[in-house]
């Protein structure tokens, strides 16, 4: 059993909640900033991505449907 207050390195400064939470913020925007300008192309088989938009909860299937217009109306020529 981990005793409570430890660290893994005995020398390493244990993290309050609050800097574990700064780190974390820093970290996701690090590599937002890494990510940026890196999209890879997949390819999805159409079932698959039916079956996923079935398990969508209705507030993440509206962003979906909102995206699907835009997109359509982009492929289209149409402006929405």
């Amino acid at each position: 059993m981990k005793k409570i207050g430890s660290v893994h390195e005995p020398k390493a400064r244990l993290l309050s909640a609050e800097d574990a939470v700064e780190d974390a913020a820093r970290l996701r925007d690090v590599l937002r900033q890494r990510m940026a300008g890196r999209a890879v192309p997949v390819r999805v088989p159409l079932q698959a991505l039916l079956e996923a938009i079935d398990s969508l909860e209705p507030g993440d299937l509206q962003q979906v449907a909102e995206r699907v217009e835009r997109r359509l109306a982009s492929a289209t020529g149409q402006s929405s």
